[in-house]
């Protein structure tokens, strides 16, 4: 296997460092993280919590390191295409700040949902 240039190790770095990043968040304050997904409604908030972390820091490092790096990103495909459906639900505010910054997190996740998919071809 060849070794990655230096612009894919920095790609790759800059892709996985939200979801380590986000990981290691919702991990050290987990009881804050399960609150909000029990306020938006997602059932089970501690266990999916819980299923957040190991997804986020499993796919994210997996990626990094480049070992069953389609395992990885098909764990971060799954996380935030949820996510962008189950917590940046747009359509449901009123108020035209929070619209448009719940619409604005949608897409970030769909948009990093698209490049975890190019990394499983």
């Amino acid at each position: 296997m060849p070794l990655p240039t230096p612009a894919t190790l920095f790609a790759r770095t800059l892709f996985v460092g939200y979801f380590i990043a986000m990981g290691a968040s919702h991990a050290i304050n987990f009881n804050d993280h399960a609150l909000l997904l029990k306020l938006k409604g997602v059932p089970a908030s501690r266990l999916t919590t819980l299923l957040t972390v190991a997804m986020m820091l499993t796919g994210g490092i997996l990626v990094l390191l480049d070992w069953h790096r389609q395992v990885g990103a098909g764990l971060l495909f799954i996380i935030m295409f949820l996510a962008a459906f189950v917590l940046h639900r747009f359509w449901e505010q009123t108020d035209a700040y929070t619209r448009l910054s719940e619409f604005g997190h949608m897409m970030k996740d769909l948009s990093l949902a698209g490049a975890a998919l190019l990394l499983l071809s």
